[in-house]
């Protein structure tokens, strides 16, 4: 990724302050972004689907949905599936997320949910003991 040089193309008079020229550097960035992103998702999309022929069945054209219904589907499935491989990539570094959100779910009721996600956490490996961390000073002041 690029740091923007000048104004985008499309900006019809360059930013003057401080806020606008951040602004628009950002949201440039988010731009490029997205499209990295949006390069995953089509690729994932076709690796799911297994052949370019089966893509189409991804438009669910054929339950007679209102787009709308569709878009709100797929976007909930797709923020639901980020962010879940987002933890599975390391859960170990989420315990205390994993932890938090399963507590959270089963005390709303949740319990087949709040099972799954203890289940989920009583496979990561222990969390190490503060005791048995390395220490950067010699106890006791004595080397």
């Amino acid at each position: 990724m690029t740091t923007p040089t000048g104004p985008h193309p499309d900006t019809p008079h360059p930013p003057t302050d401080t806020n606008a020229v951040v602004d628009q550097a950002l949201a440039e960035r988010a731009t490029s972004s997205g499209q990295w992103l949006a390069g995953l998702i089509t690729a994932a999309m076709l690796d799911t689907t297994a052949t370019p022929s089966k893509l189409p069945t991804l438009t669910f054209a054929d339950l007679g949905l209102p787009d709308d219904t569709v878009t709100r589907i797929w976007q909930a499935g797709l923020a639901v599936g980020y962010r879940a491989g987002h933890l599975a990539a390391r859960p170990q570094l989420h315990r205390d997320t994993l932890q938090r959100l399963q507590a959270a779910l089963a005390e709303a009721g949740h319990a087949a949910m709040g099972r799954l996600t203890a289940r989920t956490l009583n496979t990561l490996p222990p969390a190490p003991h503060p005791a048995d961390a390395d220490h950067d000073h010699v106890r006791g002041g004595h080397e």
